[in-house]
């Protein structure tokens, strides 16, 4: 193996890194960092480091990264590492040797006395590729990693003087009761995925026992963990390994042919992406075959690839089949591999929304029972809700509350009317604030845009009964609006204003998968009651989720925005609450104009808080930037906070952050005042080349009450940007925003549909309808890794195990839209198919759904003009 000039050790179809990445800030263990491994273009493992327990979770101690080097002239990769509170420090080496490297633990001084037996070197494997596969012992014990973790546990209390963890922390622990998991094999040596050609590994220690531990034990979201104890008493070479990868001689990845799943439009480009192993030898030409009546497949056309170009680790080359158009069943042929069979038709897009509509975001209805034939989502969820969030400060998960009253309101106490409306965020229970201003916004634009009057759901608000497949008379994004509408105009009602969220109160609750209605007793909590005690609609149970009151302009501006588009919405189907919604805004937006939200005290974001607040998209006028997470624009992510103006500045949101309450308020009242002047006011900040990036594109729906004049200057605007755009698009083969930060950039693909979805009905002339039909084929398919549609359920391969609520049956909410690849450092672009538990990877919010409504009807709505 060789030192590469990226810093990692690789030899062909092996690599090996060493802390590319650090662990997060917050989130603490993403199951990307410390030394990973790659075998034949898989990550097999990762979290190759020091740590004080055989199987730690997400939040338990991790060492402090000091430095890292990478030695070319030695082939060697060191990090220097410590627990500052143990007075442990030491160096961990990864250095080539024939077969594979060596792996080495070098302590600055023997091991502290308290840290004997629990400290050890552990590597973590990747669950779906060795559960079911062999096992070897010291050659001898044979054995297979299990499906269902079922080992004996243990108590391993915390250490006397081990670092004061936050306060959720040690309640979590209690809770659990401080088990760990006893090993399931151990030995000197051990041979992983011995009948598995692709996966099969050799690890032998020469310092102590290796152990397997099954972290699934502990959480459903754990993976296998190798182990070794550190020896008491040494310093130097306290721990080698000696690991051994079965390298298939000359291995090159086999070609990734990247297509849309659900097919295309006979009239409209077909280009599928080619990703190649550098070292595979490509031949110059692809397929087309149409699959007959009989089962038989004809060739209907062949045609060159592009030159390959390079791509982080891959080289890509193009196959345009364009001239293919007759309606029917294809496959694609290259090599010797062959797509799935997907159709060429004029509907091809007439379906793929549905069921993040009528399927995903029907079951993340809080407050309501969700049903589905013979099947209950979930019931009737969080009817307790909600108390004030009793602590001043930071929670978990990047939520802060700035202060301990807000009008009437203390802390801790019970908030009534705010058990209505609203959508679980994501693969958790959260009522993320910016979610449900931007679903709102996005599905009352699906609506009004494209006369969405489709009709598959049930909803009943005052029985708090959803059932699926079942029309009712009145279109689903009708009465999704009015969902969310509830929730937000409880706020102002019971409130005063917009909130940063309702969340749940600790780390038990906010693990949990499965139904949301099992998260509480659905009792409101009376602190006089004993901890048992039920009276009524009361109890003693203090489980009642914590609402954070704090608000920031950017929730109030959209909250105002929100229950516009509502307003508009909803007139002619429930005019009584349209009318609310209405007056409700126009109240808001007066006294925000005479007495402006200010930004909390806490000075920014919550840390991983950009990464939901980028995930809101373009639609609803949210920030969409990089967050403190590192997430790209436009990804999705599970937290947000509240936004402070330095970030708005430097972002160039805090331009005009009254705009889309200005554009929908003006929308909603047929182009009254104050709306349209400040619309008029807006408008030229609004066409700049950095906002049309992000909100700029909405100004089009402005025209109508603007002057003739505004159009002319919005051409012109539009004419700048799209200069630069396809340079900024041809960063990566598929012509669509990458995704380089910590969360996949789905989202940033579906806003790129539906912003150019717009400029182009707008300006025909200027923007094609190509921008909109490649990122919604590359949402379908056309992506790096592998060609599987990032809409779960949709498409002829999709993704089927998803980060959602119900992540723990290894299944799927239909039309979840997940974040797709992200890049493990610094050059491997991952999305793992089969497993379900990398957040950053699989987890769906609530705003991605909506935002895809919008991009899957926009798709269509192009097909259709051209007929």
């Amino acid at each position: 193996m060789k030192v590469t000039k990226n810093d990692y050790l690789s030899t062909q179809g092996f690599d090996v890194m060493l802390y590319d990445s650090r662990y997060h800030p917050v989130f603490v263990d993403q199951k990307n960092t410390a030394m990973e491994m790659i075998l034949h273009d898989q990550r097999i493992a990762t979290n190759g480091d020091v740590r004080l327990m055989p199987t730690p979770e997400q939040w338990d101690l991790v060492a402090t990264l000091k430095a890292r080097h990478a030695e070319q002239a030695n082939n060697r990769l060191t990090a220097d590492l410590a627990f500052p509170t143990f007075g442990l420090s030491y160096t961990l080496e990864v250095a080539a040797e024939p077969g594979g490297v060596r792996v080495s633990v070098n302590l600055d001084k023997p091991l502290p006395p308290k840290l004997a037996g629990r400290a050890g070197f552990n590597l973590e494997l990747l669950p779906s590729i060795y559960m079911g596969k062999a096992y070897l012992v010291d050659g001898t014990k044979a054995g297979i990693f299990p499906r269902t973790p079922d080992d004996p546990m243990i108590k391993v209390l915390p250490l006397p003087d081990e670092p004061k963890k936050a306060y959720y922390l040690e309640d979590w622990d209690k809770a659990k009761g401080y088990t760990q998991p006893l090993p399931f094999a151990e030995g000197r040596s051990i041979t992983l995925g011995v009948d598995d050609a692709l996966a099969r590994v050799s690890v032998k220690s020469d310092t102590a026992d290796l152990m397997l531990f099954d972290g699934r034990d502990r959480a459903q979201n754990g993976w296998f963990v190798l182990r070794s104890l550190i020896p008491a008493g040494k310093t130097k070479d306290a721990i080698v390994w000696h690991i051994r990868p079965d390298v298939i001689p000359n291995w090159t990845r086999p070609p990734m042919i990247a297509h849309s799943q659900v097919g295309y439009a006979p009239d409209f480009s077909k280009v599928a992406v080619l990703e190649l192993d550098p070292k595979y030898k490509a031949p110059k030409t692809a397929k087309v075959l149409r699959l007959m009546e009989d089962g038989s497949y004809k060739q209907v056309f062949e045609g060159p690839i592009t030159p390959a170009k390079p791509w982080l680790r891959y080289v890509y080359s193009k196959f345009d089949f364009t001239p293919v158009k007759d309606p029917g069943l294809y496959v694609i042929e290259y090599a010797d591999q062959r797509t799935a069979p997907f159709p060429i038709s004029h509907d091809v897009y007439a379906r793929i929304w549905q069921d993040s509509l009528d399927h995903h975001l029907a079951e993340q209805m809080d407050h309501v029972s969700v049903r589905e034939g013979y099947r209950m989502w979930h019931g009737a969820s969080h009817l307790d809700d909600g108390r004030m969030a009793p602590v001043v400060g930071e929670q978990f998960d990047g939520w802060y509350q700035a202060t301990a009253t807000d009008g009437k309101y203390k802390g801790g106490d019970h908030i009534p009317g705010m058990n209505v409306g609203g959508w679980y965020d994501a693969g958790d229970f959260d009522l993320e604030e910016p979610a449900q201003l931007s679903v709102i916004q996005s599905l009352a634009l699906a609506y009004r845009e494209f006369n969405l009057k489709y009709d598959e759901l049930t909803v009943n608000e005052t029985s708090r009964e959803v059932e699926m497949h079942r029309p009712d008379g009145m279109p689903d994004t009708v009465e999704q609006v009015k969902h969310g509408a509830l929730y937000i105009l409880a706020q102002f009602d019971n409130i005063g204003h917009a909130i940063r969220g309702t969340h749940e109160p600790d780390l038990r609750q906010y693990t949990q998968v499965g139904d949301g209605a099992s998260k509480t007793d659905g009792r409101i909590y009376d602190p006089k009651l004993g901890p048992n005690e039920v009276k009524g609609d009361y109890s003693g149970k203090p489980d009642d989720r914590w609402i954070f009151t704090t608000n920031n302009p950017y929730f109030q501006w959209n909250a105002i925005a929100a229950l516009a588009a509502a307003a508009d919405t909803l007139k002619g189907y429930d005019d009584a609450l349209a009318k609310d919604c209405l007056d409700t805004a126009i109240k808001a937006w007066s006294e925000e104009k005479s007495h402006p939200t200010q930004s909390p005290a806490s000075g920014g974001l919550g840390p991983g808080a950009g990464v939901l607040a980028a995930s809101q998209g373009t639609v609803g006028g949210a920030p969409k930037r990089q967050g403190s997470s590192g997430a790209p624009a436009g990804s999705a992510g599970n937290s947000a906070a509240p936004a402070p103006p330095a970030s708005f500045r430097r972002s160039g949101f805090g331009v005009g952050v009254d705009w889309p309450a200005a554009l929908e308020l003006t929308i909603a009242t047929h182009g009254a005042e104050p709306y349209k002047s400040r619309l008029k006011e807006l408008f030229p900040q609004m066409i700049t080349p950095q906002q049309m990036e992000f909100r700029g594109w909405s100004a089009v729906r402005a025209l109508p009450y603007l002057d003739a004049s505004a159009k002319d200057q919005m051409r012109e605007a539009v004419k700048t940007y799209m200069a630069g755009l396809d340079k900024k698009l041809d960063a990566t083969p598929f012509g669509v925003p990458p995704s380089l930060g910590t969360w996949g950039g789905s989202g940033a693909v579906v806003d790129m549909a539906i912003r150019m979805y717009f400029l182009h009905k707008t300006f025909p002339d200027i923007v094609g309808p190509e921008y909109t039909l490649r990122a919604v084929n590359y949402i379908l398919g056309t992506h790096p890794v592998s060609s599987t549609s990032y809409v779960a359920g949709v498409g002829t391969v999709s993704k089927t195990k998803t980060y959602s609520n119900n992540r723990a049956d290894n299944s799927y909410i239909p039309g979840a839209v997940i974040p797709g690849y992200i890049i493990i450092k610094p050059d491997f672009p991952e999305c793992i198919d089969d497993f379900g538990f990398l957040w950053f990877e699989d987890e769906a919010v609530v705003a991605g759904s909506a935002n895809w409504v919008v991009a899957g009807n926009a798709a269509e709505a192009i097909v259709n003009g051209s007929k």
